[in-house]
């Protein structure tokens, strides 16, 4: 009976054991669990707060960049329009009919011109407009604005269906476009800026392609270059992915691919 009883003893033990063991491994296993769910809930906020803080700077990037805009329209388009309009009629003379006529005509054409720019203008102050236009329109704008300066040739190609972005990635990636497109004006030399807009098997790409200098990615990154470094870090905030191309006296050419 002893031998029965010393058995029944050490399996009752082994069991036990068995039983202890397998209990700290299911608390281990839901410790281990629960700090992966806490830790993934916090960089979960973290990238919404990453994001919105993107977004915001986007925004205010955005607003700057119109400002700046405006500026360069009233000093040199507005103004230039005004002070024709001004010499017009300070140097009509009613006395000959025929040549004052012909000057209230050109006059009349100015002051649309004139009127039909500072509607434009306003247009162009509304904060919200990128995300109502969408990207392709607002891509459309930024060409207009380059090739109006009369310094580059400028080209917009599109290919594929676009889709209707909402209104916090287009403006993330419209601020990447103008940032980029700033880079170039800035400091590429650049003499043509072809811009593609491309959508097809559910991936949107934005490429920028320019005939300037080009510049080592590198040095640029060592030199703390923050402009790459902020291209970088808002294409990982709406899930995409930034290439640069750029090659000493032959270009530069910076591609953005977002998964539709």
């Amino acid at each position: 009976m002893s031998k029965e009883f010393e058995d029944i003893v050490i399996l009752i033990l082994i069991v036990s054991l068995l039983f202890v063991i397998f209990s700290i491994t299911i608390i281990i296993s839901i410790y281990r669990y629960n700090k992966k769910q806490q830790k993934h809930a916090q960089e979960k906020i973290h990238l919404q707060s990453q994001f919105s803080h993107a977004l915001l700077q986007s925004q205010l990037e955005i607003k700057e960049q119109t400002l700046q805009h405006l500026g360069y329209e009233l000093h040199d388009n507005l103004g230039q329009v005004a002070s024709l309009i001004k010499i017009n009629l300070n140097t009509l003379h009613l006395d000959d009919a025929e040549r004052a006529a012909q000057k209230i005509e050109d006059t009349k054409e100015l002051v649309r011109q004139l009127i039909t720019d500072l509607k434009s203008l306003s247009i162009s102050l509304n904060s919200d407009r990128v995300a109502q236009q969408g990207l392709e329109k607002s891509l459309e704008n930024e060409k207009e604005r380059l090739t109006k300066t009369g310094q580059f040739i400028v080209t917009l190609e599109k290919q594929g269906s676009i889709p209707v972005l909402d209104a916090n990635t287009t403006t993330i990636l419209y601020r990447m476009a103008q940032e980029i497109i700033n880079n170039i004006v800035k400091h590429s030399g650049a003499k043509h800026i072809r811009i593609l807009l491309t959508a097809a098997e559910k991936l949107l790409t934005l490429v920028f392609i320019d005939d300037g200098v080009g510049f080592d990615q590198q040095e640029k990154i060592k030199s703390g270059g923050s402009g790459l470094m902020n291209l970088q870090s808002r294409a990982k905030l709406i899930n995409a992915q930034l290439f640069i191309q750029s090659t000493s006296e032959k270009g530069t050419t910076v591609s953005i691919e977002m998964p539709l």
